[in-house]
Formats: structure tokens, sequence, C-alpha cells
């Protein structure tokens, strides 16, 4: 994985494990939830792991994430091609 996108699933696996642990959830409650393995959510909270949009999507429903709490989970990566982002354009938004 290059550099920039090391540094970029790190800080995207930190905010998810924070988010976890803020809900007071295990990984395996996390992974069946989300259907994720929790090998997989592991390597993802360690910034390890690449996290595609259905992957990242299926975690915060299973977090129950919010649209507000959305915002401030992308707030520090708008990169034009940080997962968001790239969801953004295809809303046309």
């Amino acid at each position: 994985m290059p550099a920039g996108a090391r540094k970029k699933g790190e800080l995207l696996g930190r905010k998810l494990r924070r988010l976890r642990k803020e809900r007071k959830l295990s990984p395996a409650e996390v992974a069946e939830r989300s259907g994720v393995d929790p090998q997989d959510l592991a390597r993802i909270e360690r910034g390890e792991a690449r996290v595609g949009l259905e992957t990242l999507f299926r975690l915060l429903a299973a977090f129950e994430v919010d649209a507000n709490e959305l915002e401030s989970l992308v707030a520090d990566d708008r990169s034009e091609g940080a997962p968001i982002e790239r969801f953004r354009r295809e809303l046309g938004r």
C-alpha cells in the first residue's frame, strides 16, 4: 500500500475503532452486525487493510452512524480519493 494510502487507512481505522469503543461494542459484535470478518475488522482498525465503500457502509450501519457523525468522521479526509468523496461524486453532490 502506498504511504499516502496507508496514512489514510490508519486514520480511518483509528476513527472506526473509536466509534466501536464509544458504542461499547466488541469486535465480535461489530463483525456480527456488519458481516465483516473479525480478522478483517482488526486489520482495518490497524490501518493494514483498504476499506471498500460497501464494507465501509456496512460498518457504519453496524455503528448506527447518522449523517452528522459521518461528516465528522470524514472531516479530516476530503481528498479526491477519499471514500466519502468518491461516494459524493457518484451521487452527483
